[in-house]
């Protein structure tokens, strides 16, 4: 492999003769003609090495010419990871620090880097400005920005006043390059079981509500998206994302995606836009990711009578109820609400609690929970009955031996039945 110090050089003497030649790097052929440039550099480095000006020679003079044009017209060093499919999110902490995460592979740090910071800012206002339908620029004064790339991918930003090092941070996380759009794909991939997606089906005709609960990268969206699929085409469905996301194949969608404020323009906040949603007469209601602030509005919302999904970061489907609730605890507009309260709303407003994990061998639905009405008043606890869960680890989740009040029920008054308990299942008498 070429060292860095060589590639910069021919780097710079190939963007200078590009520059002194009036090259437009946005023209049809440039990369053509760039590449010409840097074989001639290449030539004239080996020629130059023959006379002692240079201690080295160049001998793989056609993967330089290539990281020279990826260098100056692409993504430069993340162009590879981006275009593997096995590589799901891509994290740069400095210019010499990329890591990949990948499905199948090992994960780690990638093998190329940038030159510098200057490299890292230039390859990063380059893919932000081929994001066309982000309509966003690279904006120090912002100090953090999320953007969403043409291919669906998310983009997050700490900028250098931030980021440790005074460097700029941002992460890629890729869509797997598979558009699961429904829960009998999922179930061809081993997310979840047959009976789990039937389930789900019955419970999203039913109009139960429900919390998809994950880490980072583990198929929340996607299985939220798969579910609202599975909608009678005849609701309105609104929906309020950070950036656009979900793709829901139904007539009567309406989404919406925050915005940064600028000296012209005040900020939308994902808040301010579930805020708004009774307005917009949904059916249903979704947020892409209960983060922050937005929780105390989209419980009001559900707690109308307004089905709702949504996806929240957690470690299992019981954890997700207790963020939930803190969200909502230390949302500024909540003041002196007890917490028993808070309990109750986050009760009424949810029905259903799915996890799911990023295992070796990819995503999969680990427990799925119901949420009950407390048995008496005042209690800050969740009563929730287990419906799916693994009977031994690592094993899929099957049919538990409980049996929920609220889900039975809601299915009933729907004209469906709850899978029967698993007399042998989870949570059977020993």
């Amino acid at each position: 492999m070429t060292d860095p110090a060589t590639l910069a050089e021919i780097e710079r003497s190939v963007s200078e003769r590009a520059r002194h030649s009036g090259l437009d790097p946005r023209a049809p052929g440039a990369d053509r003609a760039v590449t010409g440039l840097a074989h001639e550099e290449i030539r004239r480095w080996n020629l130059d090495f023959k006379s002692g000006v240079h201690s080295h020679a160049i001998d793989d003079a056609d993967a330089l010419a290539d990281r020279v044009v990826r260098n100056l017209l692409g993504y430069g060093p993340l162009e590879a990871p981006l275009a593997d499919a096995d590589v799901w999110e891509l994290m740069v902490n400095a210019p010499h620090e990329i890591f990949v995460k990948r499905h199948h592979g090992p994960s780690g740090q990638h093998d190329e880097s940038f030159h510098d910071d200057e490299h890292v800012r230039r390859t990063l206002t380059r893919i932000i400005d081929d994001a066309t339908a982000s309509h966003r620029k690279l904006d120090p004064s912002e100090g953090l920005q999320d953007a969403q790339l043409d291919n669906g991918a998310r983009l997050h930003i700490v900028h250098p006043d931030i980021g440790r090092g005074g460097h700029l941070i941002f992460n890629i996380r890729k869509f797997t390059g598979i558009a699961f759009s429904s829960l009998s794909e999922l179930t061809a991939v081993g997310t979840l079981t047959g009976e789990i997606a039937g389930f789900l089906r019955s419970a999203v005709r039913a109009r139960l509500s429900i919390l998809i609960a994950g880490a980072p990268g583990s198929g929340k969206t996607t299985l939220l998206g798969c579910c609202a699929a599975e909608l009678d085409p005849r609701l309105r469905v609104v929906t309020a994302e950070e950036v656009f996301e979900l793709d829901i194949p139904l007539p009567n969608v309406a989404g919406m995606q925050t915005r940064p404020g600028r000296t012209e323009r005040a900020p939308v906040d994902l808040r301010r836009l579930v805020a708004g949603f009774l307005r917009m007469a949904p059916d249903v209601a979704i947020v892409g990711e209960v983060r922050d602030r937005e929780a105390v509005p989209l419980l009001l919302t559900l707690s109308s009578g307004v089905t709702g999904y949504a996806t929240i970061h957690a470690g299992s489907a019981r954890q997700a109820l207790g963020r939930l609730r803190l969200m909502c605890q230390l949302a500024p507009d909540v003041g002196e609400m007890p917490a028993a309260a808070i309990s109750q709303l986050v009760t009424e407003s949810i029905d259903i609690v799915v996890h799911l994990w990023r295992g070796p061998a990819g995503v999969e639905v680990t427990e799925v929970v119901a949420v009950e009405e407390p048995e008496g008043d005042g209690s800050i606890s969740f009563d929730t009955t287990p419906l799916y869960a693994p009977a031994r680890r690592g094993q899929p989740p099957e049919r538990t031996a409980h049996v929920s009040r609220r889900v039975t029920s809601r299915l009933a008054a729907a004209g469906m039945e709850m899978p029967p308990p698993c007399e042998g299942g989870v949570g059977a008498p020993a």
